[in-house]
């Protein structure tokens, strides 16, 4: 006699979770022996009534909401004795385990995750929901079509507003916020700090204020001792949205909207029907500006376009498509190229004729020196352009990981200067500068992209575990189509295609 629950219309084959109240079985559909599924079975009879309203929330949350970031429930169903929900199987486990094989995760395969936990956040902030138990435990991984993040587990989730306050305890303490931990008032700000969390166990292996203790961690969180980002271990983006996202004062917390849009989680760039559309209209438009010798901006249109559409090719799952997407992706990096060493080095690789047709393009940034000689009795300014200018050395010489650094510090040093900057002839040259310098940065981290993903080379596959993703994810349009919707601006002389 089996000894495991019986539910209609399923067959349970093992346990594969316990927890005080509910167990977790795997099973699958009777008649479809592929078709698996988990199903959470709750004890009625271990139920208070606060827990009860947590399950009931639970069941309303995620019958409510379908997403491809958060666990799908299929079904659910009670009797006298237990409540069943049904959920899709995530055959690749949970992070916590996927970290603790792997000791500590790369960067590129944290922001993977914390894109994908960033999607599923706005899904639920535009509900107003919060789910008030982030962890890596509760993050659930699907290993096909490729591995994909989760979220699960939706028992202490509750409908909260940007105004709303809340005092009741919830959550596991090693990644509940400070003011909750510390039995204060909290806001939606809470699932912040427990990103916060996560993010740093990516990267680090251990929680932030990994302790023995509740009692420990209390402490360290009462004295509020500073989180340990061991410098030169991570990237400025990276470090940047560690410190945003673990600060001990809600109100100084980074907001929602501010994560979302952080340069680390890079929402704007990850593989879409919008980001695809993006890169397309980015790259028709850098053809017409070239064959018009604009190079300037035909440039910066070429770098924005691989931004939006290295990620697509990426992630096509349909090989052919694939390797005609990286070709075409290869000469638009090289004529990007050409172009480069046309803007900011002397060897000139457009014909002396186009040149002498378009005389109004300035080759050389003369206003360099006027620029240099103007900070020369303001060291602190002086020393700003200099940083910048060496990044743009760096650009020309292809070395753009150093470019994107020295371009950064740079333009963050003269952000805060210019603010104390008297207007003026110097103040006006700084502001084009700084516009001009933003657009080369960006136009950097768009190259090392290309250099890093080695697409001329090799598939462009992210490591440790990620494969191509779905057909419905990307929704890439064909590479005939890509040809023919840019070829009808490209012009012959230009030899793209």
């Amino acid at each position: 006699m089996s000894a495991f629950p019986q539910v209609e219309g399923y067959q349970i084959i093992k346990n594969i979770g316990k927890g005080s109240t509910s167990t977790v079985y795997l099973a699958h559909v009777k008649e479809k022996l592929n078709n698996m599924v988990a199903i959470k079975v709750i004890e009625r009879s271990k139920l208070s009534k606060s827990a009860e309203d947590a399950v009931v929330t639970e069941i309303g949350v995620m019958k409510k909401f379908k997403h491809k970031h958060i666990v799908q429930m299929i079904d659910f169903i009670w009797d006298r004795k237990n409540i069943y929900i049904i959920l899709e199987h995530c055959d690749g486990g949970d992070l916590s385990t996927f970290i603790k094989q792997r000791k500590k995760l790369s960067e590129k395969v944290c922001r993977k995750f914390m894109q994908q936990l960033a999607l599923a956040l706005q899904f639920l902030r535009s509900h107003n929901v919060c789910h008030l138990d982030l962890k890596p435990q509760n993050l659930l991984l699907m290993r096909s079509p490729q591995l994909t993040l989760k979220v699960g587990d939706f028992g202490l989730a509750n409908f909260m507003s940007e105004k709303t306050q809340m005092e009741n305890i919830r959550g596991s303490p090693l990644y509940m916020a400070p003011e909750m931990l510390l039995l204060n008032r909290y806001d939606v700000k809470a699932d912040l700090w427990s990103v916060g969390v996560i993010a740093y166990e990516c990267i680090y292996g251990r929680a932030p204020y990994a302790s023995d203790s509740i009692k420990d961690l209390c402490e360290k969180v009462k004295k509020v001792l500073p989180i340990e980002i061991p410098p030169n271990q991570v990237s400025p983006e990276c470090r940047d949205l560690l410190l945003g996202l673990l600060k001990h004062n809600p109100s100084e917390r980074m907001s929602y909207h501010q994560f979302f849009k952080h340069p680390f989680v890079d929402l704007d760039h990850i593989p879409s029907t919008e980001s695809y559309a993006k890169g397309l209209e980015a790259i028709h438009q850098a053809v017409k500006l070239d064959s018009e010798k604009q190079y300037k901006a035909a440039f910066s249109k070429y770098c924005t376009g691989l931004q939006y559409l290295i990620p697509c090719c990426k992630n096509e799952p349909d090989k052919i498509k694939k390797e005609a997407f990286q070709i075409k992706l290869n000469e638009y990096t090289k004529r990007a190229e050409e172009l480069k060493a046309t803007l900011y080095v002397s060897k000139i690789k457009i014909s002396s004729e186009e040149k002498a047709e378009n005389s109004s393009i300035s080759y050389d940034d003369d206003h360099y020196p006027t620029l240099t000689s103007l900070c020369q009795n303001t060291p602190q300014l002086a020393n700003a352009v200099e940083i910048a200018l060496s990044g743009q050395m760096y650009l020309v010489e292809g070395q753009y990981e150093a470019a994107v650094e020295k371009y950064k510090i740079g333009l963050n040093l003269l952000e805060k200067l210019l603010e104390k900057e008297p207007p003026g002839i110097r103040y006006n040259l700084l502001i084009k500068q700084v516009s001009d310098w933003t657009s080369q940065c960006e136009n950097a981290k768009s190259l090392l992209q290309t250099k890093e993903d080695k697409i001329n080379d090799q598939p462009v596959d992210v490591p440790d575990g990620f494969s191509p993703i779905s057909r419905g994810n990307c929704l890439l349009m064909s590479c005939t189509c890509l040809i023919l919707c840019v070829g009808i601006v490209c012009m012959s002389n230009l030899k793209l295609f």
